[in-house]
């Protein structure tokens, strides 16, 4: 599994996958694990048992760190450092039969923050959103294969599988 962030709604749950790897970005962990909570203020929307669920899997060699941008981790999948929503957010790309698929997790919430080349609400840095949104387009083989984090739309724009699926193509 990729985590594109420490975010509860992005890294909860990391434990119930007792054989999977977890990828992540190095210097997302090493932050949250450390340096965010030396001061008050530094480690917003970051739960800390999710982090310790992330340092345990480490220890059991279950994590894959991502070290830095335009990383390949599996064959036809690769990270690429996001625009800032967490300290080392991330957003990746899957080559599928359609083509390069761009999977923005809160790098881009909605279809709109693309399409009026808007920034998230909540980033670190909306130059750095707005940089990050601009190479999705870059690298995907079609506007319409960047999938953003949280827009119900995606469950109009692919193919239903069942309720709550859907097939990108």
């Amino acid at each position: 599994m990729i985590v594109s962030h420490l975010h509860w709604d992005h890294a909860d749950g990391v434990d119930l996958f007792p054989k999977a790897r977890t990828w992540i970005q190095k210097d997302e962990l090493e932050y949250y694990a450390g340096t965010a909570w030396q001061s008050r203020g530094t480690h917003g929307g970051i739960d800390a048992e999710d982090v310790l669920a992330l340092v345990k899997l480490n220890t059991e060699g279950r994590v894959g760190l991502v070290n830095g941008d335009a990383q390949e981790i599996l064959p036809g999948i690769s990270c690429y450092i996001g625009g800032k929503h967490t300290y080392a957010s991330q957003f990746v790309t899957v080559n599928t039969v359609a083509g390069t698929v761009v999977l923005a997790s809160d790098n881009m919430y909605l279809y709109e923050n693309l399409e009026k080349h808007a920034a998230i609400a909540q980033t670190l840095d909306a130059e750095s959103n707005l940089r990050a949104q601009d190479r999705m387009k870059q690298l995907a083989s079609d506007p319409r294969l960047i999938v953003p984090g949280h827009d119900p739309a995606v469950f109009t724009r692919f193919v239903n599988v069942k309720p709550g699926v859907v097939k990108i193509q």
